[in-house]
């Protein structure tokens, strides 16, 4: 009898655990970084906090050749994170911060530990989307970099 209520407490358990591990992978928090190292060397940073299904934070997305950066703000729907952009000046594309964007154009989702980043093709209403980018979680360690530079 002391066996079997100690077996399902360790079941119990387990299971709270895997329940944690799985919210926590589907976190969108953190820093995420993407980096080519060949080509025109394209990069992407993003630093987002995540408070429920609200997302906020910063971004930079551009190459050896020019770039933009600015603040975002999104909702999560179904496990996707769709965002507006704000850029830090005129050269962004973007409205510019602190205004933002009056639509989503972006959405990210989560593959495993990483970051894919879906960019809005055409307009808005269409809804077709293209990957564009899969980031890494930085955690204070080399990303791998993207050697598929065609």
């Amino acid at each position: 009898m002391f066996g079997r209520k100690w077996a399902a407490w360790a079941v119990l358990l387990m299971v709270q655990g895997i329940g944690v591990a799985c919210a926590a992978d589907r976190s969108f928090d953190g820093d995420w970084i993407y980096k080519q190292a060949c080509g025109q060397h394209h990069a992407a940073h993003f630093t987002l906090t995540q408070n429920g299904d609200e997302v906020a934070g910063d971004w930079s997305d551009g190459t050896q050749a020019s770039g933009s950066d600015g603040k975002l703000k999104g909702d999560i729907h179904d496990g996707k994170l769709f965002v507006r952009y704000c850029g830090n000046d005129e050269s962004a594309g973007y409205a510019v911060c602190p205004n933002y964007e009056d639509d989503e154009t972006d959405y990210f989702v989560r593959d495993g530990a990483d970051l894919v980043w879906y960019r809005m093709l055409g307009k808005k209403g269409d809804n077709r989307f293209k990957k564009y980018v899969v980031l890494h979680p930085s955690h204070g360690r080399a990303v791998p970099a993207d050697n598929d530079c065609k």
